[in-house]
């Protein structure tokens, strides 16, 4: 996750004055061209109580408790930004008037950092302020704010999978290993919002996808129509088809990111750099390439895990050309997202098939029976 970096600004204006010769006035006399009153900005906040998210049923909240004082009218809103204790990683929500920020979002930023765990944890904050006065935008910072809240634990939505000719086989048959489909991946939970799915990896001209809930079923599928409109089919009639492919028409890397209650889906470009990894490991053990066609790159491993204890700590490890390597951990079990030289997964017993996506950074432990 990117570090976020918060800064402060300040913009200043300047006029241009002219005078036509038959009313001039000298322009050392202070009353032919009045100044207007400089702006002069304030920001504190202080933090708010304890809350404790299992028994909060607003749709808003307020996380924090902001006073700015300004000599002109203005409006504002916020970018918070809520940390991990060491401060390694980070989570940035809005926050409108007042320090109110939605409930939804303050819970996936608890459980991305924190883990799933219903404890009440300190977490560090920073509050930026972006004060517009007359059009121009200042941003002011307060830092030294703490967030103390309990999480709820929310039970994982149902694994979807994407399948296309540029990820995991890019065809064949939809058969199962250890409970897993092997010609097609597995999509990762948001960490931040359990109702939505996240996919992301290199698509080939003109791609071609769907998103199915169990492969090879005609029921619960995310396509497009005869238009190229994406619509969801939620069951098929006898002798009835499933909707068609999905396309990207410009190849490059892409987020994909679907809403499991309203069956949304965008798309959306990815512009930062990529790293290629030839080698992905859990532990000790090597992990298996997902996608294998050669239309695609792979950016999805996998792999299996027997953990005969709690707290059995995991981390991932990749490495490729010129020496590249990198380690990833994550404070979320049985899904979430990793951190690079984060701490290590706590996992608990059982039998796993493990699927992680070194390029968001996300994992998924799906129990195998």
């Amino acid at each position: 996750m990117k570090k976020i970096l918060l800064y402060s600004t300040f913009v200043a204006a300047t006029m241009l004055f002219a005078a036509c010769n038959d009313d001039y006035k000298d322009w050392n006399d202070p009353q032919s061209y009045p100044q207007d009153e400089a702006a002069t900005i304030t920001f504190q906040a202080a933090s708010v109580g304890a809350m404790d998210l299992r028994s909060i049923s607003e749709e808003e909240i307020q996380i924090f408790n902001p006073t700015i004082t300004c000599n002109k009218e203005y409006t504002e809103t916020y970018k918070v930004a809520i940390y991990n204790d060491n401060k390694t990683d980070s989570v940035v929500i809005n926050a409108a008037k007042g320090g109110i920020a939605k409930r939804a979002e303050v819970q996936g930023a608890m459980v991305a950092l924190y883990g799933t765990d219903e404890v009440q944890r300190e977490a560090p904050m920073v509050a930026t302020a972006l004060i517009t006065i007359d059009g121009t935008a200042v941003l002011k910072i307060a830092d030294g704010l703490k967030l103390t809240a309990t999480p709820k634990y929310q039970e994982l939505p149902p694994v979807w999978f994407i399948l296309g000719n540029c990820v995991g086989r890019g065809s064949g048959v939809n058969h199962k290993t250890l409970g897993l489909y092997t010609s097609t991946v597995a999509m990762y939970t948001n960490p931040y919002n359990y109702n939505e799915l996240i996919y992301a990896s290199y698509f080939c001209d003109n791609a071609q996808f769907k998103i199915i809930l169990e492969p090879g079923n005609k029921e619960n599928v995310i396509g497009a129509d005869s238009e190229g409109n994406i619509i969801y089919q939620e069951s098929t009639p006898e002798g009835g088809s499933t909707p068609g492919n999905i396309t990207i028409k410009n190849g490059g890397y892409y987020k994909i990111t679907v809403n499991t209650e309203t069956k949304e889906l965008t798309i959306t470009p990815i512009t930062d750099v990529v790293k290629a990894y030839t080698k992905m490991s859990m532990n000790d053990a090597n992990l298996a390439v997902i996608t294998t066609n050669s239309l695609g790159e792979n950016h999805d491993w996998l792999g299996d895990l027997t953990v005969t204890e709690d707290g059995t700590e995991v981390t991932f490890s990749g490495t490729g050309d010129e020496d590249l390597s990198t380690t990833w951990g994550g404070v979320a079990f049985p899904d979430g997202k990793a951190v690079v030289n984060g701490t290590a997964i706590p996992a608990k017993a059982g039998k796993y098939k493990v699927v992680f996506n070194d390029l968001l950074g996300t994992y998924r432990f799906i129990p195998v029976n």
